[in-house]
């Protein structure tokens, strides 16, 4: 360590009430000799004792085509071969011997990470590294990167520098630290000014800038036990979608889109799940009849709200996407009691993503209830939007026009009471004893006995879903006149069924064309799991 100081020296730069330590457990820390106060420089490192891409590539001048990443560690694999007789030689000479990251983790330690995003980016970025090696032929090295941009301002492309002294401070988050850059990369030198007051024997942090458990872990080694900016990735699946491409040709259209590399994936965080990604998932859940309108939208804001059904798609849709991601998080089964330190910042990441997790569920249920309550705020009024299937797409300004007032102050609403369920269709005790005469298993035929179901609830003059039958029914007759591929259904069911229980399924009221419409309402305003109609 001495001799690395005196390097930093030799070399123009300087450090003043600092301690150097190292410990058993991680890579070292620093710590105040004495009370550093706010605007007090602590540091200033020479620019020419760092390792820059531009650096670099004079010694590998040939190598253009390579990444700065892999050119960069390419030039520190060589430096150390060189040992006593390279310039940096010092600075090499107390970089870690062990590094904490997880491509490094024995397998056990890798248990810990399971079920994790993390784990899948270990052995992608693993497999990379092996790949980049058997190109190069070369050990590849990890270290702390710092922007190159530090050095040379009128640097544009994206490039990594190692910061010798820089580097061996750790990081902690909101630390008040600024970077003053003095001189021209050549001859100039960053010095760090400390914000804040650190107390002598207290340990000196660097700040990052905002960093999540995951980004921290994956790059350094180290997380924290509660982390402002950690976030849970998530990315749909279209691949499997029948209307795949066409939803993804609406996102596209209206710039549907996370500002990611991947521009699918997105990161929900404690208190914040985006509203870009809400807008993805009202157009993943979208049915053939949603897309088929949606896909003449342009703009971003037409789904922010599509519709009941669509929004209560959305929403079970998301619970279903977070509550798998939690339950396999769960399941790994991990002991807690003799821990590692690298399984203990294994167990802070889990339990960082867990909690994100189980906290944005709580949220989307919230919302699930806030759209119920405007449901049943809806029925009650009877109010339903003018054209049919009920999108916003097609009703511009009736849904912004509706207004709810003291809606928090209601109690809870049940889902049944807002939605049709086929429970609710075979209340009626003499339907349901026909209903179960004439299928053996219901289950098996549910969605014949769920059209029978609504043609008979249409029936009822008194049934609160009324509006809802005579709008959708009116629109559909108007609108459909080729039912070939109802008739041979239609046909093994009636006139037989009428035949057998004139009093319950009367000719008129179960025709092929209105067959037709119970299939249309099942079609284009169903959700699943539960399966129910949305009628509004």
């Amino acid at each position: 360590m001495d001799e690395y100081l005196d390097w930093i020296a030799r070399n123009g730069g300087s450090y003043s009430k600092l301690d150097f330590r190292r410990d058993q457990e991680t890579n070292g820390t620093v710590h105040a000799t004495e009370t550093v106060y706010p605007n007090d420089t602590f540091a200033t490192v020479p620019f020419r004792v760092t390792i820059t891409e531009k650096v670099a590539r004079k010694t590998f001048a040939d190598l253009s085509d390579v990444s700065c990443r892999n050119v960069m560690a390419l030039f520190v694999a060589y430096q150390s071969l060189l040992g006593d007789q390279s310039f940096y030689a010092p600075y090499l000479n107390i970089l870690p011997k062990q590094i904490l990251t997880p491509f490094f983790w024995e397998t056990e330690d890798l248990h810990y990470l399971d079920q994790t995003n993390l784990a899948t980016a270990v052995r992608e970025r693993k497999l990379n590294i092996f790949n980049d090696y058997e190109a190069l032929v070369v050990r590849l090295s990890a270290e702390l990167p710092f922007p190159y941009t530090l050095i040379d301002p009128t640097h544009t492309e994206p490039s990594e520098v190692l910061f010798p002294l820089v580097d061996s401070l750790n990081h902690k988050p909101n630390t008040k630290i600024t970077w003053v850059r003095s001189g021209d990369d050549q001859s100039g030198s960053l010095s760090f000014v400390s914000g804040q007051v650190f107390n002598a024997g207290e340990e000196m942090f660097n700040n990052y800038g905002p960093k999540s458990n995951e980004e921290l872990l994956l790059g350094y080694g180290f997380c924290f036990e509660v982390n402002e900016h950690d976030h849970v990735a998530l990315k749909p699946n279209f691949s499997r979608d029948p209307n795949g491409q066409v939803k993804l040709e609406i996102l596209k259209q209206c710039h549907i889109e996370s500002g990611n590399p991947d521009p699918l994936t997105y990161y929900v965080h404690r208190e914040h799940i985006p509203q870009m990604f809400l807008k993805l998932m009202r157009v993943l859940v979208m049915n053939q009849t949603e897309a088929k309108i949606y896909i003449q939208c342009k703009d971003s804001q037409q789904l922010e709200w599509v519709g009941y059904r669509n929004e209560l798609a959305m929403v079970a849709m998301t619970c279903a996407l977070l509550q798998s991601r939690l339950n396999a998080i769960r399941a790994v089964e991990l002991n807690r009691e003799t821990t590692r330190w690298v399984q203990r910042c294994a167990l802070m990441y889990r339990d960082g993503q867990e909690q994100i997790l189980a906290l944005t569920l709580i949220s989307m249920e919230n919302l699930k209830q806030t759209i119920f309550k405007k449901m049943a705020r809806d029925k009650k009024q009877e109010r339903i939007a003018p054209v049919t299937p009920f999108v916003n797409y097609l009703n511009p300004g009736y849904f912004e026009s509706l207004t709810y007032p003291d809606l928090e102050a209601e109690g809870l609403v049940m889902m049944d009471s807002v939605t049709i369920t086929l429970g609710q269709l075979l209340r009626d005790k003499k339907f349901k004893s026909t209903i179960e005469q004439l299928f053996e298993d219901i289950e098996e035929e549910e969605d014949v006995v769920w059209m029978i179901g609504l043609l008979h609830e249409r029936t009822k003059k008194n049934s609160p879903w009324k509006p809802f039958f005579e709008k959708t029914e009116k629109a559909y007759l108007q609108e459909h006149q080729n039912l070939e591929e109802l008739e041979d259904l239609h046909g093994s069911l009636f006139p037989a069924f009428s035949e057998a229980f004139p009093d319950i399924f009367a000719p008129q009221d179960y025709t092929v064309q209105l067959f037709g419409w119970a299939d249309m309402v099942m079609n284009t305003y169903t959700i699943e799991n539960p399966l129910c109609v949305v009628p509004l």
